[in-house]
């Protein structure tokens, strides 16, 4: 006798994947459509992303949205969600840098003595150039005015990191 329970899924299971390609339909429409072109889709799955990207109004954006995820539904989402977490990881990534970055410029702005230590990083840096464009921030700081080299000094390290 075959036991029924075995393909049987509960309500709130069926309730909570829909809920869960409903939020992906929202994710992948949040996508550039360089990226979106990059992720094997049907047809009318991309017309419905690039609609719903066009609607305004609230209730045709839930309209739209909730038959991008009956679409979406209908199809294998594996490859899908990799690409997407492959994004987020790059994302993660490239923000973890910027914050690496950020933390530099403010160990050197706040003293410039530890610019040995960001030198050890890469030898290969023009200290000159940092050391002014260091003391040329901290002046701009102490006057208030733009943020000129300060700008400059964030780019410059970015490129040495």
């Amino acid at each position: 006798m075959t036991d029924i329970t075995d393909d049987f899924k509960s309500k709130t299971a069926l309730k909570n994947e829909a809920k869960d390609v409903h939020a992906f339909g929202r994710i992948l429409v949040g996508l550039t459509d360089k990226q979106i072109s990059q992720i094997e889709l049907p047809e009318n799955v991309y017309e419905a992303i690039k609609e719903l990207k066009k609607l305004k109004k609230n209730s045709a954006q839930k309209r739209q949205s909730l038959y991008l995820a009956k679409l979406l539904r209908a199809i294998d989402l594996s490859e899908a969600q990799r690409f997407v977490d492959h994004l987020k990881f790059e994302s993660q990534t490239e923000i973890k840098k910027f914050h690496k970055v950020e933390d530099w410029r403010d160990k050197l702005l706040a003293d410039i003595s530890n610019l040995t230590d960001f030198v050890n990083l890469s030898p290969a840096i023009d200290i000159q150039k940092l050391r002014k464009l260091i003391l040329n921030s901290q002046n701009e700081i102490k006057k208030g005015s733009s943020k000129k080299y300060q700008k400059e000094l964030f780019q410059l390290i970015k490129e040495i990191l």
